[in-house]
């Protein structure tokens, strides 16, 4: 065998496909280089042919080596479960014991010998042969997280057994021909007037108000994932630190319950240079996220310290219930708020990035880690403090919302990877392909690719790790929460990873244990009760879409991409189990898309891959106008003569929003999501995929503020959103 094939085959057996698809047709072949690259991140040597055929030797006998799998996924009543067991052969006529123990504690135990069970196959391993076994169950415990144990003489093997519904959640409002609307933000461009120069969750939770009072069902909002709190310039919710945990910019400062006694706070409050700052900061069109840490962080630190000293001290109800929080947070909580801290630390010396870090500090598990949080637990005790008054007002919001009627509550929003440096990269770096980035190759949202400097998990060893990792994300960003949008949901089934130091274009998609995914987020979403939306734009694997409407998993349907037949589809044509809105974070607005602002911006940014694809685009925008009027006077929201060139005027940009929602609201898609910037008429983008400075991306701050939006007439005219129930 070549040294090319040898490497393919290890390459396939790792996931790593051999091509793919571009958007122009053309078949895309994934060089040697790529190859190594990713299998290099996966922690597998393939430099030359020898150390390859010796790497995938050593990955195909692992299975071997072991009794039992690191992990079983089961879906609930699926016939003949079994797990298979793999033992030398001179222990055929051994009797083994099993203990299936359930998530509840309940156990299940029973002996066999191993010979009367059914052989699957059998191969020499090291001179031994070894025989595997179908060791079948009785019958499978509740959905959940189980533990399976295999006892033979005085040695026991261990594996996780998971048994997950066959289907997600979907609650009643949006179940069974049933129809709901919901009013979709980003959360820092809210405003109110206690907010410092950024929006915050007391502001969602007024907005929840509002929209429940309108009729709508749910809120959504950008991903709430940790950031950087050391690091101003850090913003993007989908570049975070830890998607495990909140981000601290979005505190009420005001509402911390420590704000109405702490005099340290109060006299920093009530200074005239504070008061001054913090009007400057909250009348930008556009977050300072630099001064608004400035302005938080003093403040922040004196309510800690009024914190320990008023409350810890004396242990009462506040200081119990953070001590719960603790606890439940566990040792997750503690690794992250260790991190926080030594970020903070090793930031004074310009060392940001933990690998960069000092050695001993590389990894959670030295015990100079350890010492370090033993030394400093008031430090990070303060980052543990603020993740639980996040945390208390995050979830006061979703309260609220579902209190005035906004029954499903929060739609959040998980992003698809994590920063390199971050928490979540420091404590499941074992599990990372480190050195690589998650993308998406070219399409029409860029075209040049994209290359979104996100760590992807490492298939292999995220299956070794029985998927706890995965399942943990999931369920922290369900909490306090009715939705769920997964951000590129096709993470489920691949990802397109990027090598370092080459174009976006450049990559490969890699394969991940799809099955088994899709059953542990339809087990999260049941055990939450949380609705699960799939972000399937972009490029989509055949079958995907099928699997996920299996699953009672919602597509996401925007309503500019919705053609067939060289035409706008009608109402009645979107997917029913689906969540159906005119355009995105990562698109234009409304009127932004009918005046060609992201054409615009990206001609002025040199995003285009070559000469003359502006103008390509503009014509196809231009016919789309004359597509879009004719879908929607063909419903008589909007007159046929409706103009199709030239800028509009203020009432006839509000009467196209106005029709593209009722539009919405006609079809078959079982929940729609109104973007208050299009409500606003507003002619903006709230990022701009393929840019990271060029653009005021997740800066935008909304001209009106909430109890402004409380008494807009295009925002009261929501509430005659009514989607009518489908036909059965």
């Amino acid at each position: 065998m070549s040294e090319t094939e040898m490497l393919d085959r290890l390459a396939r057996f790792a996931g790593i496909e051999d091509g793919w698809w571009d958007f122009y047709g053309q078949w895309r072949v994934v060089p040697a280089s790529t190859k190594r690259a990713f299998l290099a991140a996966m922690g597998l040597d393939a430099a030359d042919e020898s150390q390859a055929a010796a790497t995938l030797a050593q990955l195909e006998d692992r299975p071997w080596r072991r009794w039992l799998e690191p992990v079983a996924l089961f879906t609930a009543g699926q016939a003949d479960p079994f797990v298979t067991l793999t033992v030398p052969a001179d222990l055929d006529k051994v009797t083994a014991g099993w203990t299936l123990t359930e998530e509840m504690g309940v156990g299940h135990s029973a002996f066999v010998t191993i010979d009367t069970q059914e052989w699957i196959d059998e191969r020499w391993v090291d001179g031994e042969l070894v025989k595997r076994w179908k060791l079948r169950l009785p019958e499978l415990p509740p959905p959940g997280y189980h533990r399976l144990s295999v006892e033979i003489g005085t040695e026991t093997a261990e594996m996780a057994v998971i048994v997950a519904p066959a289907k997600g959640h979907v609650p009643p409002e949006v179940a069974g021909g049933a129809r709901a609307w919901g009013l979709a933000t980003q959360i820092y461009a809210l405003r109110t007037g206690s907010d410092w120069g950024v929006g915050h969750y007391g502001a969602l939770a007024e907005l929840g108000q509002m929209a429940g009072r309108l009729g709508a069902k749910t809120i959504g909002v950008n991903p709430l994932h940790a950031l950087f709190p050391n690091c101003a310039e850090r913003y993007s919710p989908y570049a975070p630190s830890s998607r495990r945990f909140l981000n601290v910019t979005y505190l009420d400062i005001e509402a911390i319950p420590e704000f109405r006694h702490c005099r340290e706070a109060k006299r920093t409050f009530a200074s005239p240079g504070f008061q001054a700052t913090l009007a400057r900061v909250k009348g930008y069109p556009l977050v300072d996220y630099a001064e608004v840490a400035r302005v938080q962080r003093p403040v922040l630190e004196a309510l800690y310290a009024w914190f320990c000293s008023e409350h810890l001290a004396e242990n009462d109800e506040r200081a119990q219930a953070f001590r719960a929080f603790q606890q439940t947070g566990g040792a997750a909580l503690a690794q992250f708020a260790t991190f926080e801290a030594l970020h903070e630390r090793f930031l004074k010396d310009g060392n940001g990035w933990w690998r960069h870090w000092p050695e001993e500090f590389r990894h959670p598990a030295n015990p100079a880690v350890a010492r370090f949080a033993a030394d400093n637990s008031e430090r990070v005790q303060f980052y543990a403090w603020l993740q639980f008054e996040a945390d208390r007002q995050l979830g006061a919001a979703h309260q609220a919302a579902r209190d005035a009627g906004a029954t499903i509550g929060l739609y959040r929003d998980l992003g698809v990877g994590i920063a390199g440096d971050g928490a979540d990269s420091w404590g499941d770096q074992d599990l990372l392909a480190l050195g690589l980035s998650v993308g998406a190759p070219p399409d029409p949202l860029a075209l040049k690719g994209q290359d979104w400097g996100l760590l992807p998990f490492n298939p292999i060893a995220l299956r070794e790790a029985a998927y706890r990792p995965f399942a943990e994300i999931l369920a922290a960003n369900m909490r306090h929460a009715g939705a769920l949008r997964l951000d590129h949901a096709m993470l489920l089934q691949r990802l397109y990873w990027v090598p370092p130091g080459v174009d976006a274009d450049q990559g490969a998609y890699v394969r991940y244990p799809v099955d088994d995914l899709f059953r542990l987020v339809a087990l999260e979403s049941a055990r939450n009760r949380c609705l699960v939306i799939g972000e399937d734009l972009g490029t989509v694997p055949d079958g995907f879409r099928e699997r996920m409407d299996a699953a009672s998993l919602f597509a996401y349907r925007v309503m500019v991409f919705e053609k067939t037949d060289g035409r706008f589809k009608r109402p009645d044509e979107f997917s029913p189990q689906a969540l159906a809105i005119f355009a995105t974070h990562d698109l234009p607005s409304i009127l932004g898309w009918w005046n060609e602002a992201d054409i615009k911006a990206r001609a002025r940014l040199n995003l285009y891959p070559r000469d003359g694809m502006a103008a390509e685009e503009q014509d196809a925008r231009a016919a789309d106008r004359r597509l879009m009027v004719e879908a929607l006077a063909g419903q008589g929201l909007l007159p046929p003569d409706f103009p199709t060139s030239g800028p509009l005027d203020a009432a006839q940009g509000q009467a196209l929003t106005a029709a593209g929602h009722h539009y919405l609201a006609r079809s078959s898609a079982a929940l729609m999501m109104v973007q208050i910037e299009d409500v606003l008429a507003e002619d903006s983008q709230m990022n701009l995929p393929g840019t990271v400075d060029q653009h005021p991306n997740w800066r935008r701050r909304f001209a009106l503020d909430v109890a402004g939006l409380d008494g807009d007439a295009r925002m009261k005219a929501l509430g005659n959103l009514r989607p009518s129930p489908k036909v059965p």
